[in-house]
């Protein structure tokens, strides 16, 4: 019984990708027991990083090699996403500053695992949300033998304004719109008619048409449900009236 787990087991981490780690619970669930790891461990086949996670032997541990981890073997929709994610991605920004932790994104009701927290915890932030459907508006992004789901443009920058004020400026989300000249307008029009937040749809509407792209003049606004009352952007801003949004100065670059 023994040879034929570690024949097994020698199969199955064949089939981890290079570089990727390797969940506990996800080896658990082929049917290796704790004590079966602790000894394919001892006899190096297996290195384990901290409690909960492995890498093989050889293989070097990367964030994404842990994204990988999260979203193919835990099943979870967690990813990089908004301003890091279009830093990152499409470069889109350059000055990020030096304090500003990875903004992570995921469905409500998820968490970031224990070890991915002791491993790459200090760096990152988590934002579980709602208000864009946890289906739509990714792509596979490849690194070496493995593929990870990032958000495309459109939805990385849906997700960086659901997070102004508090965590981004205004001024950095305009200058962020301020590059896409090139997106696809359908991606954007399905994103926000799924959008539930009403803050997200009227920024990105008031901010889009103030770069004034000609993609902006394909979106179709009367499928957009912009909701009613205001909102509040900035404190001590100004009322558009169009977007019905209390907003303030924006600096152009």
């Amino acid at each position: 019984m023994g040879l034929l787990n570690d024949t097994n087991l020698k199969s199955l981490i064949g089939k981890v990708p290079h570089n990727a780690l390797v969940t506990t619970k996800w080896l658990e669930q082929q049917g290796f027991s704790r004590q079966l790891l602790s000894k394919y461990t001892k006899n190096n086949w297996l290195k384990k990083l901290t409690n909960g996670v492995f890498v093989k032997i050889g293989d070097e541990p990367s964030i994404n090699g842990a994204i990988y981890a999260l979203q193919k073997q835990l099943d979870l929709s967690i990813h990089i996403g908004g301003i890091t994610a279009l830093n990152e991605y499409y470069n889109k920004m350059h000055n990020i500053p030096f304090n500003r932790k990875q903004q992570f994104f995921g469905y409500r009701g998820e968490k970031l695992p224990k070890w991915f927290i002791t491993l790459y915890g200090e760096n990152s932030e988590l934002n579980r949300t709602t208000f864009l459907p946890r289906d739509i508006g990714y792509k596979e992004q490849s690194y070496d033998k493995f593929s990870i789901k990032i958000p495309s443009l459109e939805r990385s920058v849906l997700e960086m304004l659901y997070l102004v004020p508090a965590k981004v400026t205004l001024n950095e989300a305009y200058q962020v719109i301020e590059t896409l000249s090139l997106v696809k307008p359908k991606e954007f029009q399905m994103l926000l008619e799924k959008c539930s937040s009403i803050k997200v749809k009227r920024l990105f509407l008031y901010m889009a048409e103030k770069v004034n792209y000609n993609w902006f003049n394909r979106l179709d606004l009367t499928k957009i449900d912009l909701g009613k009352g205001v909102r509040e952007i900035t404190k001590g801003g100004k009322h558009n009236k169009k977007y019905n949004i209390i907003i303030g100065d924006i600096e152009e670059i």
